[in-house]
């Protein structure tokens, strides 16, 4: 190489390492000047403040955490979501007509919930709106119009929230036209102290009456009973207590109105009637059988009772003042069974003992 090429070589690397050198003494040295102002004694540029143990770049672990890991509830797997207890769908929803301003609403309880929302519309798929939330898995829903289909559903509820929508379910009131006539000339009569005889009149198309009681004229009515009869005698009562009753019509479409309310009083025990004793019944002929017994105090009439079995239905046949009677126009041959009460104006007693006798042949 000739000896000017050489010089020219040599003054380039020089012009090089001078701008490089530059370049590497301004920019570098600076920034590690700014990290440097920044470092604890005894850490190297860079680094980050760890704790004893800990790795470079490690965060805060808790014992036994994993790399990363964010902090878990015991028994909860890595990134679980807390999850609520879904309630269930209340189940057997059933609507049943009552009349033609009632319809009577029942379902299935749900474990774990407090409380129910029910929801009415007038067509399957219009809006639904909350009528009432209740306690209670019934609901009596009233004041509808008649002869109008009505949809409903129910959700259960807690403090966690609510479930879904139960199925829906639907019932028709009744036409005011078919409507059943209120049970008429309700009375109330006391037994004794322990029974209440009702009867009223009957209700044309009715099938059943439903007999409802309270304990004060303004309180709530509890269904005692059911019956086929215009009659039903309400016994294991209170003695010396008011009790307060009404009724109602029922057939397939519905139920009327209630009757107007009654009410009578118990006997006191200790004013109860006595028992009439020593009952005898004796055969006179093939068609008479004499019946007396002992006086009762305080008695104003007896009522006789007679059946064909010992353990068959007693019909009462008469009412006497006197303590003796003759039961004729019998047939012969025949076992007929007694038993009788005492009556007065507070009430009656109990029956006397059973007696027998049969006819001649």
């Amino acid at each position: 190489m000739s000896k000017l090429r050489k010089i020219t070589l040599v003054g380039v690397l020089a012009v090089g390492c001078l701008v490089a050198g530059g370049i590497l003494s301004n920019v570098p040295v600076a920034n590690a000047a700014s990290m440097q102002a920044n470092q604890k004694p005894g850490q190297r540029l860079g680094q980050q403040d760890q704790k004893p143990g800990q790795r470079l770049g490690q965060q805060d672990q808790k014992p036994g955490q994993r790399l990363g890991q964010q902090d878990q509830k015991p028994g909860r797997r890595l990134g679980q979501q807390v999850q609520q207890h879904e309630l269930s769908v209340p189940d057997d929803f059933t609507a049943t007509v009552k009349g033609t301003s009632e319809i009577y609403l029942a379902w299935d309880s749900v474990s774990d919930a407090t409380s129910y929302n029910i929801y009415r519309a007038t067509s399957s798929l219009g809006t639904y709106t909350k009528v009432d939330a209740v306690t209670t898995t019934n609901y009596t829903d009233d004041d509808l119009s008649g002869e109008t289909t009505y949809y409903y559903k129910v959700k259960a509820v807690n403090s966690s929230g609510t479930s879904d929508y139960s199925s829906v379910v639907y019932a028709t009131t009744s036409n005011e036209s078919d409507e059943l006539s209120v049970p008429d000339d309700l009375t109330a009569t006391v037994k004794g102290s322990s029974e209440i005889y009702l009867d009223w009149d009957s209700v044309s198309d009715a099938t059943s009456y439903n007999i409802y009681r309270a304990t004060s004229s303004l309180g709530t009515y509890t269904k005692v009973d059911a019956v086929t009869t215009t009659s039903y005698t309400d016994d294991d009562l209170s003695d010396d207590t008011t009790y307060y009753y009404k009724v109602k019509a029922v057939n397939s479409s519905g139920t009327s109105d209630y009757s107007s309310v009654v009410h009578a009083t118990t006997s006191d025990e200790a004013n109860e009637l006595s028992v009439p004793d020593d009952l005898t019944a004796t055969a006179e002929s093939s068609s008479e059988i004499y019946l007396d017994w002992d006086s009762v105090s305080n008695a104003t009439s007896y009522y006789i009772y007679r059946s064909t079995s010992y353990s068959g239905s007693f019909t009462k046949i008469t009412t006497v003042t006197t303590t003796s009677y003759t039961d004729d126009g019998l047939s012969d041959d025949t076992t007929y069974y007694y038993k009788v009460k005492a009556v007065n104006s507070s009430g009656i007693s109990a029956y006397s003992s059973l007696v027998h006798a049969t006819t001649e042949d």
